[in-house]
């Protein structure tokens, strides 16, 4: 009894002890089970925070570069340049059918009646404008209203309508060159929200978000409205996107459609709402969104592409123009109006449909614009880089003053030169004549190339300048990097040297055309010929450049010296002096067709030399100059003998070897130049001028091959066609108080009575040696016979050139003067 009652109570402490174990492991297990998720929940807390703070500051990162972005959204694309302003006066030789065309070229509206900003009508010989506000350079230009009237001869009268005060010049809005941007492939136009039309704005936001105000980026109710369309119809025929969103893919990101760019795009406008406010964001949508190609050129905002589709600013557009400008956001491309103008006109008169659904329009009104015509210009008159040579003689002379198309942040405008008028007529001639050319000559299309070069007389500016015969293409630029031997063009500066020398010689000076030769120091012989492969005897310098006579040119350039030749030409060209070899004297010398321009200027001017500019200023959006181009004037030739120098060349197109192709025209208009061609007929010259234009034309080929033509056949022809279609001034003669004139025989050069048929007057400076009396017809007296003689110079010269001369020079050899 005793043994059983210790073994239960051994039993019960052995339960008990179990039970014990099983309570402590219990709550072992519970410890151990509280502390796995105490760890874990650390953990979770610690990811979270992780979490938190990555994605934190990847947030913090994107709204900093999300601000940055638009802050700074393609700014060194806001550095546009601008033509000057189109100038018409009394008196100018523009007829009432050019002056309509280049008003439509420059966006003006023909009306019945001309009442609002922008439009012209014509009745009779009469033209009723209203001109644009605009400014140029740091000036501001108010709108004007004017009447012109047109005569057999050009313009008659320009008299503002309200009061009929005559004007004496009518300046017309400068139009856009292009952009300095170092994003070649994007340009915009920018605009203050304010500048923008309210109506435009309020069809802008019917169609594209009509709660653009209230939603903070992203708007559900739209969203879900365009979901519930879309079921309907079986397609995607509505998009939810904001404008803010819209814009967000501008800016930002790809147009890739899938649902991670969807939800980033939405982020993304999330945060550019919080940034920044309502109006921010609807300007920039304004300046940014895509609509327009041109090229390889894509165009942003709406008032590049109303410039590029109509020919007009946004503020002078009709309501059915905003609502294709609004209808082409859905698809650019696909709405374009001048490629796909059916569907363009449908998607005009559905976005009018929605205007009078939502009560901004009436019934009627809509019926009325939706039966309307698209208004689009026929060919793309604004936007892109539609001049690209020209605006590359822009670009490097704003970079060689410093300046650069990247713009730390504002709007820039350079003012430039360029006349729009001048530089579609270059383009124009440029195309038409080489066409013409290869078809007569039964050439391959696209053969031969060419440039042009206008120049304003009185001042140097660039007013035109084309380096292909593609206007827009923006390689290589033969106007500023075609080196090209220029032939005869240098024959003037030869007879200027030689006037330097006025006792020694005149335009009736006797020049020997008959064949010589030099022996160089290499040994060769230097034999010079002439085109026609005749010699011509003694003949009248004034005859030597009229008819571009390669010997006596020759001759008379060995006569007064090379050295003080190609240091005159270099003088006139304000660049680096060729060599001296006797080759320079028939124009084996290399130049560009810039710098024969720049060479002929002084010709046209009275003497006067001028550094060659494209641009006058550059300004800021507040109109303060940031920057100018130095005008400086330099007295390159005295008036005397630039007068004698105009008279050769006048003599060129009357008589000489430019008379066949300008005739009475280049007579009538006092035109002087010179013809240019070089050995093997590679290249082929004209460079001339009237009272208000100097003009150089070159015409080759790029693989520097013979193009059969000379100066005359080739770039002389096109050179006319151009001339032909400007406003050209009278040229007339005012001689120098110094000049006399004298009755002249053009074949002997001797003094004969006015009746001789070979006679013509010739001008002479006072104390120069005039030439002797003669008969009329009498042979021309031989060179040596004058006072000097010079046979002994050029005997003397060509010794040099032999290397076989020890005699001491003449000093007037020395000098190069005789």
């Amino acid at each position: 009894m005793v043994v059983r009652k210790k073994r239960i109570v051994r039993k019960k402490k052995t339960v008990s002890k179990k039970k014990s174990v099983k309570k402590k492991a219990r709550r072992n297990k519970k410890r151990t089970t509280s502390a796995v998720r105490r760890r874990r929940l650390k953990w979770a807390v610690v990811s979270i925070a992780l979490l938190l703070t990555i994605f934190g500051g990847w947030l913090a990162w994107l709204n900093h570069t999300i601000v940055k972005r638009f802050n700074e959204r393609d700014l060194a694309s806001l550095v546009h340049v601008y033509s000057r302003p189109v100038e018409w006066f009394k008196g100018a030789h523009i007829g009432l059918e050019k002056a309509v065309d280049v008003l439509l070229a420059s966006g003006y509206r023909q009306r019945r009646s001309a009442h609002e900003v922008g439009d012209f009508s014509v009745e009779n010989r009469s033209l009723d404008l209203v001109t644009r506000q605009f400014e140029y350079a740091d000036a501001l230009y108010p709108s004007q209203r004017v009447r012109v009237r047109f005569g057999k001869g050009g313009i008659e009268s320009i008299k503002l309508q309200s009061s009929d005060k005559p004007l004496a010049v009518l300046l017309l809005d400068p139009v856009e060159v292009g952009s300095l941007a170092s994003n070649q492939q994007e340009d915009r136009r920018v605009l203050r929200l304010h500048e923008v039309p309210d109506r435009f704005l309020k069809v802008l936001l019917a169609v594209e978000d009509r709660r653009f105000s209230s939603h903070p980026g992203v708007d559900p109710v739209a969203i879900a409205r365009a979901l519930i369309a879309n079921l309907r119809s079986g397609r995607v025929t509505q998009g939810g996107s904001t404008i803010t969103q819209q814009l967000v893919k501008n800016l930002y990101l790809n147009s890739e459609q899938t649902l991670t760019r969807k939800i980033t795009e939405a982020l993304y406008a999330l945060l550019l709402e919080r940034n920044f406010d309502k109006d921010e964001i609807l300007e920039a949508y304004i300046n940014e969104i895509f609509l327009v190609q041109v090229g390889n050129r894509a165009l942003h905002g709406f008032e590049l592409a109303s410039e590029n589709l109509f020919g007009r600013p946004l503020n002078e557009l009709d309501l059915n123009d905003y609502a294709l400008l609004v209808g082409m956001i859905k698809a650019p491309s696909a709405y374009h109006p001048r490629r796909h103008p059916k569907k363009a006109l449908e998607r005009r008169n559905t976005v009018l449909q929605l205007l009078a659904d939502n009560g901004l329009i009436s019934e009627k009104e809509r019926a009325a614009l939706s039966a309307r015509p698209l208004r689009v210009s026929a060919a793309a008159s604004r936007g892109g880089q539609p001049h690209a040579a020209f605006l590359d003689l822009v670009r490097r002379q704003v970079s060689e003053r410093g300046m650069s198309g990247d713009v730390p942040n504002g709007e820039f405008k350079v003012w430039s030169t360029m006349d729009p008028v001048i530089q579609r007529s270059a383009e124009t001639a440029l195309n038409r004549g080489l066409k013409r050319i290869e078809t007569a000559r039964g050439m391959k299309p696209n053969t031969l190339q060419g440039a042009i070069v206008v120049l304003r007389a009185e001042n140097g500016h660039v007013l035109a300048l084309v380096g292909d015969r593609r206007r827009d293409y923006a390689g290589f630029n033969r106007a500023l990097d075609a080196h090209r031997s220029v032939g005869s063009l240098l024959k003037p500066v030869i007879a200027l040297t030689a006037f330097e020398s006025p006792a020694a010689y005149t335009l009736s000076s006797p020049i020997d055309d008959g064949p010589f030769s030099i022996k160089l120091k290499n040994g060769d012989s230097w034999a010079p010929g002439n085109y026609d492969g005749q010699f011509h005897g003694i003949v009248p310098l004034a005859t030597v450049v009229e008819k571009s006579y390669n010997v006596a040119s020759a001759r008379l350039g060995l006569d007064v010296g090379i050295g003080p030749f190609v240091s005159r030409l270099s003088s006139l060209t304000l660049d680096s002096t060729p060599p001296a070899y006797p080759s320079a004297l028939l124009g084996a010398v290399e130049m560009t067709p810039l710098e024969v321009a720049r060479l002929y200027l002084p010709f046209a001017n009275g003497g006067l030399g001028f550094p060659l500019r494209a641009f006058v200023s550059v300004t800021d959006d507040k109109r303060r100059i940031r920057g100018r181009f130095p005008s400086t004037t330099k007295r390159l030739i005295a008036p005397d003998k630039r007068f004698l120098v105009d008279d050769l060349l006048r003599g060129v197109v009357e008589r000489g070897t430019a008379s066949r192709v300008l005739g009475d025209f280049g007579r009538n208009h006092g035109l002087a130049g010179k013809t240019g061609t070089t050995d093997d007929y590679r290249d082929s010259w004209f460079t001339g001028y009237s009272a208000n234009y100097v003009v150089a034309v070159w015409v080759g080929r790029d693989d520097n091959r013979s193009t059969g033509l000379s100066g005359a056949s080739g770039a002389l022809t096109i050179w006319r066609d151009l001339m032909q279609s400007l406003p050209l001034g009278s040229n007339r003669r005012d001689p120098p108080a110094n000049i006399e004139w004298h009755t002249v025989d053009t074949v002997s050069g001797l003094q004969v009575s006015k009746r001789c048929a070979t006679a013509r007057q010739m001008p002479f400076i006072v104390g120069s040696k005039t030439p002797r009396r003669g008969a009329c017809g009498q042979n021309a007296p031989d060179p040596d016979e004058r006072d000097g003689g010079s046979g002994r110079v050029r005997n003397w010269l060509e010794s040099i050139f032999s290397g076989q001369h020890s005699a001491q020079a003449p000093a007037d050899v020395e000098s190069g003067r005789r």
